[in-house]
């Protein structure tokens, strides 16, 4: 059992197909899926389940999964040790919540380029549940996300605290929430924590939404508010960003429900080289001087 091999599993098993994942390693399909059998057979058991829809991990699969993560985060690192030598270089990638990608993180990272040209940053959005799962397999060196980070095999440093609004169209500056959280929601997929506390607030107050309309992108969704379609659950910083269409309206969320904390989280067990320990640097700088900083 090589470790080229357990790389390519993993790369199966996070993509959850053969295809997927060929084409993300850029490699013939048919070489993968040999490269998988002679694992199998190796290891004298099956790996995976193929299905019409792709392929899920065995019992057996799973818990080979979870070395092999451990094998390639500590084969990372090592590179990483040796390598180091005081110098931010390299590449960084870091996950985010969208809202977070176009309001305060362009600032932060305009900075840290700055103070070290010699990153090659790359940002990967989406929700908090989902990046922080990136975080976790190795997948992302850290991730902003927004709501309770208390896992065990994470660390966390707080970032910024944002009050969130429930956006509308304008012409509804006179309706009352309820009867807005009432008709059509707008929400980003599951995992999404600002969906978390829409749900939470709609709970409490015993309200049942008509129907919510789930998209996989800010910009759509705020765009069909504009249009009429619906309200929506933000940060209300993104107020500033679409507000120059003239098309949105934010209403004030009670109290309980009216802040969400971000956060940097990263694996508590990795090797704080030279680039990442500069950007955490960063971070704990902003997040003394507080909000205004960002």
């Amino acid at each position: 059992m090589d470790l080229q091999s357990l790389r390519y599993f993993r790369i199966v098993a996070r993509e959850g197909s053969f295809s997927q994942a060929a084409q993300k390693l850029n490699y013939a399909q048919s070489n993968l899926s040999t490269k998988i059998r002679q694992l199998e057979g190796e290891l004298e058991t099956p790996l995976f389940r193929r299905h019409a829809h792709g392929v899920t991990l065995t019992e057996k699969g799973e818990s080979l999964l979870a070395y092999a993560d451990r094998l390639v985060h500590l084969l990372e690192e090592a590179e990483s040790v040796v390598r180091d030598d005081g110098t931010a270089k390299g590449s960084l990638s870091v996950g985010s919540m969208e809202s977070a990608a176009i309001t305060f993180i362009p600032v932060l990272l305009a900075e840290y380029h700055s103070r070290c040209p010699g990153v090659s940053l790359t940002v990967k959005t989406g929700v908090s549940q989902a990046s922080m799962r990136s975080v976790l397999d190795g997948t992302l060196d850290g991730a902003f996300v927004a709501g309770a980070t208390g896992h065990a095999e994470l660390s966390s440093v707080p970032v910024r605290r944002e009050r969130l609004a429930l956006f509308s169209a304008t012409g509804t500056e006179t309706t009352p929430v309820a009867n807005l959280l009432a008709g059509p929601l707008l929400v980003l997929p599951h995992g999404c924590s600002y969906r978390q506390s829409l749900e939470e607030w709609l709970d409490a107050e015993r309200i049942f939404p008509e129907r919510a309309v789930e998209f996989d992108s800010i910009g759509s969704l705020l765009a069909s508010v504009s249009a009429g379609l619906g309200a929506a659950l933000f940060p209300e910083s993104l107020a500033s960003v679409y507000t120059a269409a003239k098309g949105l309206i934010c209403h004030a969320v009670p109290e309980p429900y009216a802040w969400a904390d971000i956060s940097f989280v990263w694996r508590r067990d990795r090797f704080m080289d030279s680039t990442f320990r500069s950007f955490l640097g960063l971070l704990r700088e902003k997040s003394k001087a507080g909000n205004k900083a960002i």
